[in-house]
């Protein structure tokens, strides 16, 4: 079985992206799994729920949180996840707006109190 067939049928058993791991979902997608692998069921649900517990805890370690055998959800680590590298990026944006402003305070006042009102709008952002 190849990689596109995998992903084929994690599309028809419902899911929208390889992250998006719904309980309800794994078992039919176990099931295509095993029907195309000629395997029983219980044998490919255990390959994915040990598949989808190493991404837990990859995504748990990216996070600095200790895994959870219980109430772990890879969608909410993800976001999570994003949330953190949002917040990195604006800040990496915010501080090229004060390197820059830096560089101007040779010229009017204005020009620097404008590049540092552009680094202080991309901060809020992430206070929404």
């Amino acid at each position: 079985m190849t990689r596109d067939d995998i992903i084929r049928m994690a599309k028809e058993a419902g899911w929208d992206s390889g992250l998006v791991m719904l309980v309800g979902n794994l078992e039919v997608f176990a099931a295509l799994v095993a029907a195309a692998e000629q395997r029983p069921i219980s044998d490919v649900t255990e390959a994915v729920t040990k598949t989808v517990i190493e991404v837990e805890k990859l995504l748990c370690v990216k996070l600095g949180r200790q895994w959870q055998p219980a109430g772990m959800s890879i969608q909410t680590l993800v976001d999570e996840l994003a949330a953190l590298v949002a917040a990195a990026e604006r800040e990496a944006c915010a501080k090229a707006c004060e390197w820059e402003a830096a560089k101007l305070e040779q010229w009017p006042q204005r020009d620097v109190l404008t590049v540092r009102a552009c680094a202080a709008a991309i901060r809020a952002r992430g206070e929404t």
